[in-house]
């Protein structure tokens, strides 16, 4: 099982996170644990492309991503979501590391039953394999770098040298 202190207090260091960051983090930490989730996402970029899904509760397009398993570590969730989501086996690029951190706040989906909560998700850059059938298919596509509108990714993207 992942230790998410370790894995912060490591991403803090090696990105030098600012205070905003941290005052956050420690925020959404010191709120009762099921008022927030740690999930993982794959940012999966192919020469200059990156594949997104159309995100079908928030409707927008988005990396892959999901709730972290028991027994799992955060890289392991965020390809199992890429494969499960858009049928793509990946393999890490950069590590066991992630490339981002991100802290944001998930609103009420009457859908699924759940109440507004927080979602501490850890991003890691992916490299495509082998693309299968997935078993939880969402709409997935292939952006150029210079297409890509979402602002956390285009920020990941930035200066990567793949």
């Amino acid at each position: 099982m992942f230790d998410p202190n370790f894995l912060l207090d490591a991403y803090i260091r090696d990105f030098k996170k600012d205070c905003e960051f941290i005052a956050r983090l420690n925020y959404v930490l010191d709120l009762d644990p099921s008022k927030y989730h740690f999930t993982a996402s794959g940012i999966v970029v192919d020469n200059d492309r990156v594949l997104l899904i159309f995100h079908r509760y928030l409707n927008k397009w988005l990396h892959p991503g999901g709730h972290i398993e028991n027994e799992e570590e955060p890289h392991q969730a965020a390809q199992r979501e890429v494969l499960e989501e858009t049928g793509w086996y990946t393999t890490l690029i950069n590590g066991n590391g992630p490339l981002d951190v991100d802290i944001h706040i998930i609103p009420d989906n009457p859908i699924k039953s759940q109440p507004e909560h927080w979602h501490i998700d850890f991003a890691y850059l992916l490299k495509p394999l082998e693309q299968v059938t997935p078993t939880d298919p969402e709409l997935s596509r292939w952006f150029k770098f210079d297409e890509i509108e979402n602002i956390r990714i285009r920020k990941s993207l930035n200066g990567l040298k793949i």
